[in-house]
């Protein structure tokens, strides 16, 4: 029943189509114009087409029918020559790289043979997965445009199109971040339940065996979780993010006794890079100075921002304190995932456990360009209203030099030591009582080629390593006589001139084989 107050709150019908106009008209007046929205559809759309882009240029680098350079032919000697339970202890040649890659290109020249590309199938389909789920993840994290221009980059970047074509784990560990972040990314966003846990803890403590680096991605991902949890005051959530860290921990504690240990006592390695060493702790300027000049040169190589012909390493690392910022004002807890590896990885640095530089931070690179995109579109939404030009300019320039880079790379590939048909033609002109001379760096490769085709034990003469000592080149090739094919590949330090000139000081050179990264000399020596 309707009492006589609320009767009298009620206007009657003349007055209702009084105001019936009236509220009309302000009705179209305050209604805002729905702003146009790309279709889903679409976006997702170039979003795979991006990927697919940068599956085919991986593709492409797969199939450029290079030799196995230095490094790969060293580990690929010993993937093929051991069993997989002999994977597990450390490997010949200084080589390092986690168990479960060594299993997987393992399974795979055991069913494919041990040839160029079986070799690296592994890494190739590791990098594609990477930029399919960095498109995922991209679309998941940022604002949709950035989300495009981030797998736009990732598509063309050049390091990664590069050591997704080598038997080495670099493109491996990208993609590893990538899927970490993925199954982490619910989590991070403030939701729950035990399957996004249990997934997290299971994924994390496989992580670390087929990924070194992905301990500090899992370090960012742990104290983003737990911080979030303590500023929440959630307990329930701080537990369960608690055990989860315990799983990872607990894995890598075996990983380490079983697999780590060893590499992280390996002298050579650690004199390799010894450059790339944190001074720790900071004693002044000049050690602060290093963190900020090794950050700039990762976004430079392996970022893929300091190529020709407009070096952007300094520019992308402004760009992407930017897209930190704009990410901690979203989403604090995803810009602590993304920030903080590169703390942990600093420290370790400091501790002489990790190096800061070149390949080893190829795991970083999916962090880095979200934060550049997400930089990059800040500016760009801040300034295309006042000069859209130069807005457009920005974001033709990022994607522009780093397709350049990748166009370069794909043309001229950065390893390339053809050193097989040079060991090919050698053998088809090697005449009865010829010799041949093994430069150092070419032994890998050299045996790698010739494993199944050996040449006459008594033939070959592997050449020694003398830094700095030019003497010891002398008396080792002064015990040669008669006619010496001298092979040589990866040259170190003019080292190949030095040896040119220590042997036609004695006599003329007869003939040279010549490709490209790889040469074979002919002297006949009396």
């Amino acid at each position: 029943m309707i009492d006589a107050q609320t009767t009298a709150q009620i206007p009657s019908p003349s007055a209702l189509n009084r105001l019936e106009p009236v509220a009309r008209t302000v009705a179209v007046v305050d209604a805002p114009p729905e702003p146009p929205r790309t279709a889903p559809r679409a976006a997702i759309g170039v979003l795979v087409a991006l990927a697919l882009l940068g599956c085919g240029l991986r593709l492409v680098a797969l199939f450029t029918d290079r030799c196995l350079w230095l490094d790969e032919a060293m580990l690929a000697l010993n993937l093929v020559n051991r069993t997989p339970r002999q994977l597990l202890d450390p490997l010949d040649w200084n080589q390092g790289a986690p168990v479960g890659f060594l299993l997987a290109v393992k399974g795979t020249i055991t069913a494919l043979g041990a040839s160029e590309w079986a070799l690296r199938l592994v890494p190739f389909l590791a990098s594609c997965a990477g930029v399919f789920g960095f498109a995922f993840l991209s679309r998941r994290l940022l604002p949709g445009h950035a989300a495009t221009l981030a797998t736009a980059l990732m598509a063309l970047s050049p390091y990664l199109i590069s050591y997704a074509a080598e038997c080495k784990q670099y493109a491996c560990d990208a993609a590893m971040t990538v899927g970490l972040l993925s199954v982490a990314m619910g989590l991070l966003e403030g939701r729950g339940g035990a399957a996004r846990w249990g997934g997290l803890a299971v994924v994390g403590a496989l992580a670390v065996w087929c990924s070194h680096p992905a301990t500090f991605v899992l370090a960012g991902i742990g104290t983003a979780l737990l911080l979030h949890a303590l500023v929440e005051r959630d307990r329930k959530r701080f537990i369960a993010g608690g055990l989860t860290v315990a799983c990872w921990l607990v894995s890598f504690g075996a990983c380490y006794v079983l697999c780590l240990k060893q590499l992280g006592g390996n002298k050579y390695l650690t004199d390799y890079w010894t450059e790339h060493f944190m001074p720790l702790p900071p004693k002044g300027v000049g050690d602060l100075a290093w963190v900020a000049d090794h950050l700039i040169a990762f976004f430079a190589m392996p970022g893929g921002f300091g190529g020709e012909p407009v070096p952007l390493g300094g520019f992308a690392a402004f760009l992407a304190l930017i897209g930190l910022r704009e990410c901690a004002r979203e989403r604090w807890p995803v810009a602590v995932a993304l920030a903080a590896p590169v703390g942990f990885l600093l420290f370790a640095s400091g501790l002489h456990k990790y190096p800061f530089g070149g390949r080893l931070l190829l795991f970083l690179i999916p962090l880095g360009l979200l934060l550049v995109a997400r930089g990059a579109w800040a500016v760009f939404d801040a300034v295309r209203d006042r000069n859209r030009f130069a807005a457009l300019a920005l974001i033709v320039l990022l994607v522009g030099a780093a397709a350049w880079q990748t166009s370069g790379t794909l043309r001229r590939p950065l390893r390339h030591e053809q050193i097989r048909p040079v060991i090919a033609q050698v053998r088809a002109e090697m005449r009865p009582g010829d010799r041949v001379y093994v430069y150092y760096s070419a032994i890998p490769a050299f045996q790698f080629y010739t494993r199944d085709n050996p040449f006459p034990e008594e033939r070959v003469t592997l050449g020694n390593e003398y830094p700095n000592n030019p003497g010891g080149y002398r008396d080792e090739l002064n015990r040669l006589h008669g006619r010496v094919w001298v092979i040589y590949s990866h040259p170190h330090h003019g080292e190949e001139i030095m040896i040119r000139s220590m042997f036609e000081s004695r006599v003329p050179r007869e003939q040279m084989i010549k490709e490209r990264g790889a040469t074979a000399w002919l002297y006949e020596l009396k």
